[in-house]
């Protein structure tokens, strides 16, 4: 009777104090709970994930990867608790890959469920998420070595800025391409931009200061020099302390020097031409008096095809110029480079026998090599000329070396043209092209337009 009276005295005593009796254990899966949303990111963001249980840290090298389309794998992971972040900055305009496997677990050694339910596959969880354009920065200050009246600031990208938003109020203040330039009253060591809009986000940055040297500028005078054409002025100025320089609607960032250019002058005439330059310790303003010379031909280089999509490249490689005066010009004893060093370069000649190598007013040669099939392609007014060889100067075009022309006059070797094709950067198949007003752009079609010029939009 003893034996069976202790267990149910237990079960009445178990009752009557109100203990429940205990569960059996559930097994909770390890999940992520939540996932950033569906959106472009930009870089000053984060990527936030939580799980149903603190993460154990030492599992996120193997279980949880980020990587980027342009740069490969990322390390810039942060683990807290129940969270895992990727850290700013992320990479701007490219796309972001994380993944996530069964590696990953709970800080209790729990492995991460990445489907519904586990599987001897081990399943692994992917996600991708697109980055936008990072925020302007400043990415150069001129001067960079003192204190100045003058500073010239480039941001990293486009950003607009009032006059009214610049603390200490300058006295002048203008916009130059990718430039803003500053003129103050007394010489500063510091200011701020207290509201810089981002013209590729809508965005304000706020107070962005502006920090310069600590040393008093030096003391120098500015050297001039002009030179003067049937149809051009140009100044260029020279000391350690120019900054910047505006000749008319001509200008120029200096750096302790730099040329400006007026182009389209006519032949024979009077000018006067303000110059305006901007300096370390102020605004100097010197008028020129100018008299243009005799008229005389001009060309340009108005387009290089420098990666054509066609194959084999070499034959579909071309540089077309362009008689932009009111004369002719006689291509005699010219030669075409491509790398500036007058090694290599290839005379000119005429590809159809009896064509006399005269670029009449207004009209287009076309330089290609001699194996080149381009006269279906090729409009009856263009001049088509050749290099004795299948390529063009030393070893074919590429985009990173500036081409140019040049003539034997009077026994001297002289540059009559010249562009750069690293200037302007053109997708593989289309040319750099550059019209008479200066403009850069690339050609409209696939393969360029040679024998046409075509002015840029």
């Amino acid at each position: 009777m003893r034996k069976t009276l202790f267990p149910a005295i237990f079960v009445i005593f178990c009752v009557s104090c109100g203990i429940d009796a205990p569960e059996p254990n559930v097994y909770a899966p390890f999940r992520c709970v939540e996932e950033p949303e569906n959106r472009v990111y930009y870089p000053e963001e984060k990527l936030v994930f939580k799980f149903n249980s603190d993460v154990n840290p030492n599992s996120v090298t193997s279980g949880f990867s980020v990587s980027s389309e342009n740069l490969g794998k990322l390390e810039s992971i942060g683990v807290s608790g129940d969270t895992v972040t990727v850290l700013p900055p992320l990479p701007a305009e490219d796309n972001i890959f994380i993944t996530m496997t069964s590696a990953l677990k709970s800080y209790d050694n729990r492995p991460l469920m990445t489907g519904e339910k586990f599987s001897e596959n081990k399943e692994i969880k992917e996600l991708f998420y697109e980055t936008g354009k990072k925020l302007p920065e400043v990415a150069e200050i001129i001067p960079d070595d003192s204190k100045s009246m003058t500073v010239a600031v480039r941001f990293d990208s486009e950003v607009e800025i009032k006059f009214s938003d610049v603390e200490p109020r300058p006295e002048d203040m203008m916009k130059l391409e990718d430039w803003y330039v500053f003129l103050f009253s007394k010489t500063v060591d510091s200011f701020t931009v207290k509201k810089a809009k981002s013209a590729e986000r809508d965005y304000e940055l706020e107070n962005v200061k502006i920090n310069l040297a600590s040393a008093e500028p030096g003391k120098s005078e500015v050297l001039f020099d002009t030179a003067v054409t049937d149809t051009t002025f140009s100044l260029s100025v020279k000391g350690d302390s120019v900054i910047a320089l505006v000749l008319d609607n001509s200008y120029s960032i200096c750096s302790r020097g730099c040329t400006a250019v007026i182009d389209g002058l006519e032949a024979e005439k009077k000018y006067e031409v303000k110059a305006e330059i901007w300096t370390t310790a102020g605004k100097v303003i010197r008028t020129f008096a100018v008299e243009t010379e005799e008229a005389s031909p001009h060309i340009m280089i108005s387009e290089i095809m420098h990666t054509p999509s066609l194959e084999p490249q070499k034959s579909w490689e071309f540089v077309e110029i362009y008689n932009y005066s009111a004369m002719d010009f006689d291509l005699s004893n010219c030669f075409i480079d491509d790398k500036n060093d007058g090694k290599g370069i290839d005379p000119l000649a005429a590809k159809n026998e009896g064509d006399e190598l005269i670029l009449r007013a207004g009209d287009v040669a076309v330089i290609t090599g001699n194996e080149a099939a381009f006269g279906d392609i090729l409009p009856a007014s263009a001049l088509w000329l050749i290099v004795d060889d299948t390529t063009i100067a030393d070893a074919g075009l590429t985009g990173s070396e500036s081409v140019q022309i040049l003539c034997d006059t009077d026994g001297a070797r002289t540059l009559v043209a010249e562009a750069d094709p690293g200037s302007f950067k053109t997708d593989k198949g289309y040319s750099f092209t550059t019209d008479a007003s200066g403009r850069k752009c690339q050609s409209e079609i696939e393969n360029g337009t040679p024998g046409v010029y075509a002015e840029c939009r």
